[in-house]
């Protein structure tokens, strides 16, 4: 959906009836949560990648996310919510991250499948809410959608050198499938009542199938030249593309993206930067 074609602009979430206003609450909720904690799991690799240059980049795109999170949770304030409570005093329990980041990443291809798929995912959704009609978030996520691009270009850049590589093939396919899966049924279901409601109010251009469909155009082309497309179940479908994957919704929260689990305490002591607060001077 272009702005172009919009009848008219929400300025503010105020403006907004309270089932949508929720139901995009929720968005950008776990939108943030999810880059503070995919900015972690980059974080983790700045040591151990196969390369200096990688181990700077992943320190990079860790600064990226983590800024990116930043900005998102800032936009919450809109909604009536304290930005800095909700970065800095909740729970794990409450973080509501995508699932596929509560294990921490174990190999470097491990983490190329978490920036290709996960970070991928996180952008179909982010770029869907850009062309939305909420203005609050446009040039804050354009900016995001930017970097992205090149996260994207580096992740692909990854996956093609370790696929070609025999020994270490098998070890990213295992972490695509990893993380494929969750990913799709991330974006959603689209019987869900606040998904709807996001489309029907302008907030979100795309149904969540819609957006399955081009997260799948952006990702498929790398699995497709790595042979790894078939084995994974995503193929061309016409001139879009499909993935094989079963989505079962059992236990679905709409508010959270999940079926269920929480980030562990460990980590959420990390999101919230709780060493780093008690070593203030000022």
């Amino acid at each position: 959906m272009s702005l172009e074609g919009l009848n008219s602009l929400i300025q503010s979430a105020s403006a907004l009836p309270d089932d949508a206003r929720q139901a995009l609450r929720d968005l950008i909720l776990v939108l943030a949560d999810s880059k503070r904690v995919l900015g972690l799991r980059y974080s983790d690799k700045m040591l151990g990648a196969p390369t200096l240059e990688a181990g700077i980049a992943a320190s990079s795109m860790a600064q990226d996310e983590w800024g990116h999170a930043r900005l998102t949770y800032a936009l919450l304030g809109d909604f009536g919510d304290e930005p800095k409570a909700l970065e800095y005093e909740r729970p794990a329990a409450e973080y509501r991250s995508h699932p596929a980041l509560d294990a921490a990443i174990g190999s470097w291809a491990e983490l190329i499948a978490m920036m290709l798929v996960v970070d991928t995912t996180l952008t179909t959704q982010y770029r869907a809410l850009v062309e939305s009609r909420y203005v609050p978030a446009h040039n804050r996520v354009q900016k995001m959608l930017d970097e992205e691009r090149f996260h994207f270009q580096y992740a692909a850049g990854w996956a093609r050198r370790i696929a070609a590589v025999p020994a270490a093939r098998e070890e990213l396919r295992a972490a695509l499938a990893n993380v494929l899966a969750p990913s799709l049924l991330w974006l959603g279901d689209d019987a869900d009542a606040s998904a709807q409601r996001l489309v029907a109010e302008g907030l979100s251009g795309f149904d969540p199938s819609a957006l399955r469909g081009r997260f799948l155009a952006r990702v498929g082309p790398v699995l497709e030249d790595m042979g790894m497309g078939e084995e994974l179940g995503v193929r061309r479908d016409g001139e879009g593309w499909s993935a094989d994957a079963a989505l079962d919704w059992s236990g679905w929260n709409p508010a959270t993206r999940r079926s269920g689990g929480s980030l562990d305490e460990v980590t959420a002591a990390r999101a919230r930067g709780d060493k780093n607060r008690a070593l203030r001077m000022d």
